[in-house]
């Protein structure tokens, strides 16, 4: 059966559209639990009228679910999106229409437009006499690592997905690219000691910020020695120093964000800052890189699919950006990110390109239905 052969383009992408208005009204930043719960169960009560099974989690008081049509923590499809979002102003959680056909608002790219689309197939899938098996994974602290979301899941829970597919935003260069490919992060924390003392005699102490700043012509270097057409990128995102103005500080830490296309050049950097004379290197945690093969079959299945739904070719492309696969890469489960032509996320300017949605939905649906996909058959 043709996915949403019988419904106009205007009808998908109206319901749709009007789900992900719903989920942004929803105030699902950190600091907001209550609102991350009401959210959630909005997502639950979508399903309230289907024969869908829906298992609620929760891992150090932060709320998860997964949404399948038998219970099985091993789908062949693992549809997965995030209900949270990075904080914003007030006027951000409402959303409206600053251009024909672009739904702005916070988490309309990142990623509730792409959650909202994710929800309407997996319920107009269940209809269907033999559904596929396939769930949907929605999780609520992506922003801030996925540990109790997405990785809980993984590791405690069991789930273990034959492949993953994330909603994220993925516009670069291409419409509705398939991201194959994201650049994993560790976070760095480069300390330089001192020895305190009276600013009126700073010659009886030693300025650890000083000693920082003395440092930093060989950070610049290490990061500059990181070449090739996708590099290892560093931010310089925190500073902390010292406690009072007439005080010379005792020590002084730079920390990082640094992106990295593998795990070689993640060592190399750190054995790199860590021949630094004067400096304490602390790894305080990292996020794998994924890199999904572009022959994996359920890869070359959504492509195809894709391309049959959009009429033209689709693009496997990279990211620097990071996002919940890397969990799923952990595992060993292979994933793309691919969702609805999207921009701004993070930003003030936050859109959806609400035109993209049948187009999202059907391929998405198309790509369920074709499951399994075998090592010979990767077009389903």
């Amino acid at each position: 059966m043709v996915a949403y052969a019988g419904e106009s383009e205007a009808s998908l992408r109206e319901r749709v559209a009007s789900s992900t208005a719903d989920l942004v009204r929803y105030r699902t930043t950190e600091d907001r639990p209550a609102e991350i719960e009401a959210g959630l169960s909005y997502v639950a009560d979508f399903f309230a009228d289907v024969d869908v099974v829906i298992d609620r989690f929760s891992h150090d008081g932060v709320p998860s679910l997964v949404v399948s049509f038998d219970g099985s923590t091993s789908p062949e499809i693992l549809f997965h999106g995030h209900l949270d979002v990075v904080p914003g102003a007030e006027s951000l959680f409402t959303p409206r229409y600053v251009d024909e056909g672009e739904l702005s608002g916070r988490g309309t790219a990142d990623m509730k437009g792409g959650l909202a689309a994710m929800m309407h197939v997996v319920r107009d899938l269940s209809h269907r006499a033999s559904p596929p098996s396939l769930a949907l994974m929605v999780v609520t602290d992506e922003e801030r690592g996925g540990h109790h979301g997405a990785r809980y899941l993984l590791d405690e829970v069991g789930y273990d997905p034959a492949f993953c597919i994330t909603g994220e935003p993925n516009n670069l260069d291409g419409y509705m690219d398939v991201v194959h490919r994201q650049k994993g992060v560790v976070r760095i924390d480069l300390t330089a000691a001192g020895a305190p003392a009276h600013a009126a005699t700073p010659e009886q102490g030693e300025n650890a910020i000083a000693n920082l700043m003395r440092a930093h012509p060989r950070i610049e270097a290490v990061f500059a020695a990181e070449d090739g057409d996708w590099p290892t990128t560093v931010n310089y995102g925190l500073i902390e120093g010292g406690t009072s103005v007439n005080q010379v500080p005792d020590a002084a830490t730079l920390r990082l964000d640094v992106r990295y296309p593998d795990a070689d050049a993640r060592d190399r950097v750190l054995t790199a800052l860590r021949a630094i004379d004067g400096l304490t290197v602390e790894s305080v945690g990292h996020g794998a890189p994924v890199d999904t093969d572009p022959d994996d079959p359920h890869v070359r299945g959504l492509l195809c699919h894709a391309e049959r739904v959009l009429g033209r070719e689709v693009n496997l492309v990279r990211k620097p950006h990071t996002s919940d696969l890397r969990h799923f890469a952990t595992h060993g489960v292979p994933g793309v990110a691919f969702g609805p032509e999207a921009y701004g996320s993070h930003e003030g300017y936050e859109y959806l390109v609400v035109d993209s949605l049948p187009d999202y939905c059907r391929t998405l649906a198309a790509f369920a239905e074709g499951a399994p996909y075998a090592a010979d058959d990767g077009d389903g």
